[in-house]
This record gives structure tokens, C-alpha cells and sequence, in this order.
């Protein structure tokens, strides 16, 4: 390499004895190497999935820089869909909050220690953080029977899915108890409290617009809703067994304390995978047979 840096022609060098062999072995160990770093990199992905959403180059730069803060949160939200970032403590050495895009924070119920195993902490995260919505959730469906619901103390992934839930809940009572009328009143009232909000009182416009997502999802899953029980008040509707209810995307709680989604016959369990703030899917004729199609082909 000394010989070719005093004299970079091609035509000084080409005659140089040896010169063959030099690059072939050179090939090779290149060779060699690339196929240990292919082997070292996936094993750290086959410990933690989510590097398989990553490039080779981005995670040699987490790997090499796993505690470093800055590092983090440029590749976190590769990672999860809905962490754009995280706050960390005073000393940076924990995560103690999740973020959205659009500002909203979720507190982690226990704090997670950045360690140099990256694989290791980022899958105390991921499970941190599942543990955390269901907690969320559980506290959030108990406010909410008791009537003291605080859009403000909940993320807006939590405040949907509770009211999802009490939903399917609250409809398979009124159908069995043929009070479906009543409760379309309620679904009413619900729909007006939720646009008649006082924005101002928000503290900062941070806050203002994490809440005024919230507002504005909690109306599109409560004007589906109402829709829903207009289908089955026409269809009369008397069981819970009867199609027209069992042919609805249904959230409730199963006997283990989780979250579970139903269709007809199909049965998933809920992730709990942080969603963020993101866009809500507007209901539609088109969207419920999809959901319907892709839930029934198993």
C-alpha cells in the first residue's frame, strides 16, 4: 500500500511480484470479515426482532453507541411506531417516559436502566412499555365506571380502547335487555359532552393539541357507535348472538385481565403496542367488511 501511495499509476505497479496474491488474501479476509459482522449482527436481531426494522448501518451505530442518549433517540421511533422519543432522568441513565410526535407523554410505571446490552434494555422497554398500557387501561376502565374520566391523565390510545370496550359492554346489555333506544340517547349525550369542551382551560398548546387529538378521536369512535346501534335498532336486533352484532369489531376484557378484539368467530389478543396520537380510521361501510375479510380468513 506504501508503494501505491508514493505512485498511484496503475502501470508502476501492475509488474509488482506478489502482487496477486496480496489481493486475493486481502479478498478473502475482507470476505471473512463481512461474514462474521452478517453473523455478529444477526444475532443481537434474532435477540431483539425489532433490529430486523433497521439497516445494517443504523445498527452498528446503535450497537456502538448504545448508551449514548442522542443516539437513542434518533432510531427509537424505527424501532416502535408510535415513540418518537423518551425522557430520560436527571443522570440519563434511566427512560422514565415515552413521547409521541405530537407531544403527548406517557410516564413509564418503572423506570428502564440504559445498559450497554442495548438488545437488552431496548427489550425491557418494549415490555415496559406494554406493561404500562395495561395498567393504563385497567385504571382508566375503573374512573370510568365511577364516572370521573380525566381526558388529560390517560394517552389517547387508552381513552379509546376503554371506551371501546364499554361500548361493546354497554350495547350487548341494551340489545339484551332491548333498551338499545335509551342507550342511543346516551351515545348522544356522550357525543355533545365530548364537543362541547372548553379548549381554553388547557394548560400550554402542547397540551391544548394532545387533548384536542383525544377530543377529536373519542367523537369518531362515538359516532361509529352511534351508527352501530342504528344498524341493529333497524335490523331488531334481540341477542348478542345475532349477526348483526356479531359481525361488529368487539373490544372487552377477558377473564385474565387483558384486552381482547372479537369479529364473528375470530379472537385476537390485543397487543398493547404504543399507537401514539396517530390519524384515526374513519368508520366507513368499506372499512367494516374489510375488517370482516381480513379477520375471517384464517
Amino acid at each position: 500500500m506504501m508503494d501505491v501511495r508514493r505512485d498511484n499509476r496503475v502501470l508502476s505497479i501492475v509488474n509488482k511480484a506478489g502482487l496477486r496474491n496480496l489481493l486475493t488474501t486481502m479478498v478473502d479476509q475482507l470476505q471473512r470479515c463481512q461474514k462474521s459482522l452478517n453473523e455478529f449482527l444477526e444475532e443481537k436481531r434474532s435477540l431483539f426482532p425489532r433490529f430486523y426494522f433497521i439497516g445494517d448501518d443504523d445498527l452498528l451505530e446503535i450497537l456502538g453507541q448504545s448508551t449514548n442518549p442522542n443516539v437513542i433517540q434518533t432510531h427509537l421511533k424505527k424501532l416502535f411506531a408510535g415513540i418518537h422519543s423518551v425522557q430520560f432522568d436527571e443522570n440519563c441513565q434511566h427512560i422514565i417516559a415515552m413521547k409521541s410526535l405530537d407531544g403527548e407523554i406517557v410516564p413509564l410505571q418503572r423506570k428502564v436502566k440504559i445498559l450497554p446490552e442495548v438488545e437488552v434494555w431496548l427489550s425491557k422497554l418494549s415490555e415496559e412499555m406494554v406493561d404500562t398500557l395495561q395498567e393504563l387501561l385497567r385504571t382508566c376502565l375503573k374512573d370510568a365506571q365511577r364516572g370521573d374520566l380525566d381526558p388529560n391523565k390517560y394517552p389517547s390510545q387508552i381513552l379509546c380502547l376503554a371506551e371501546q370496550i364499554r361500548f361493546t359492554e354497554s350495547c350487548e346489555k341494551a340489545v339484551s335487555s332491548g333498551g338499545l333506544s335509551s342507550y342511543n340517547k346516551e351515545l348522544d349525550s356522550q357525543l355533545e359532552s365530548y364537543t362541547s369542551v372548553d379548549m381554553s382551560e388547557s394548560s400550554g398548546e402542547t397540551a391544548g393539541h394532545v387533548l384536542e387529538l383525544k377530543l377529536k378521536a373519542l367523537i369518531l369512535d362515538t359516532i361509529h357507535a352511534i351508527d352501530v346501534v342504528h344498524q341493529l335498532l333497524q335490523a331488531g336486533t334481540r341477542s348478542p348472538g345475532d349477526w348483526m352484532w356479531q359481525k361488529q369489531l368487539r373490544y372487552c376484557m377477558n377473564k385474565k385481565g387483558l384486552c381482547v378484539m372479537k369479529m364473528v368467530d375470530a379472537e385476537f389478543d390485543y397487543t398493547y403496542e404504543y399507537q401514539g396520537n396517530a390519524q384515526k380510521l374513519v368508520h366507513t361501510p368499506l372499512t367494516d367488511k374489510c375488517y370482516l375479510t381480513l379477520t375471517q380468513g384464517e
